[in-house]
């Protein structure tokens, strides 16, 4: 097992793009290496990386930590690919988000190992739970806990992430700090895999409609739900920031 890991980490690129880590794989590598971490005795944490995240990087210490000291980072957003492309560092392979996570629960029913679902309103969850049940009927989800809590019930979920050892542990929406939340609590967790995904809860319970593949390929991720959501308009702004640090970086 430790030789088919290394093989399979050795395929992997970290590069740097705006002075933030992000790998370089192409999918059968990068399920074979989540493949790998489930057995590895190891702790891990997987990013899915927007250009949100690499703006936040730049002004977060504590999140950029969070990158650095993440077993895998794949990038999510097209503007990532092209902005690398653009710097010369290489064709990125672009990840969706909801494709990664069902690739997972597949990954764990063949393995026979447990998840814990952490996050979003409690009806959601439950429902979530239910329809994962129906889809993935091998999936072993040994836990679970909405999100939306206070201080005090953080212990408490972090006691009994402990004691239920999760080979994964999803985190989603209502769960405060996102990924700097699993770097603060990982010293916690038993080995194993763990990564924030938005609102993949939602999603299962049928709450929210996932990306259609039309939207994703296009780069238009950010337009689903834009008249439910009209405030999503702002993020324009971000993203022309993004654009001009990658012109600036070229230029540098």
């Amino acid at each position: 097992m430790k030789k088919a890991l290394e093989v399979s980490v050795s395929k992997i690129k970290r590069k740097t793009f705006l002075g933030i880590p992000v790998d370089m794989a192409d999918p059968d590598t990068v399920y074979e290496t989540i493949e790998n971490f489930f057995q590895d005795g190891k702790k891990h944490q997987i990013v899915l990386l927007t250009t949100d995240k690499i703006l936040k990087a730049k002004m977060d210490q504590v999140y950029h930590r969070c990158l650095r000291e993440a077993s895998l980072i794949l990038p999510v957003s097209s503007a990532i690919i092209r902005g690398a492309r653009f710097h010369g560092k290489g064709e990125f392979y672009r990840y969706n988000p909801y494709e990664v996570i069902i690739k997972t629960f597949m990954i764990l029913e063949k393995l026979e190992k447990t998840v814990y679902l952490l996050g979003a309103r409690q009806e959601d969850l439950m429902e979530a739970e239910k329809n994962l049940k129906v889809s993935f009927p091998a999936l072993k989800i040994i836990g679970r806990f909405s999100g939306y809590f206070n201080k005090e019930m953080e212990k408490k979920i972090n006691l009994a992430i402990k004691k239920s050892s999760p080979s994964l542990i999803v985190v989603g929406k209502g769960v405060p700090g996102k990924e700097k939340w699993i770097l603060k609590n990982k010293k916690e967790f038993n080995p194993g895999v763990s990564f924030w995904i938005d609102n993949y809860l939602e999603i299962f319970s049928g709450k929210e409609k996932n990306i259609s593949k039309g939207l994703f390929k296009l780069g238009l991720e950010n337009m689903s739900g834009f008249l439910r959501k009209p405030w999503k308009i702002f993020r324009f702004f971000s993203f022309i920031y993004f654009k001009f640090l990658v012109l600036i970086y070229k230029i540098a």
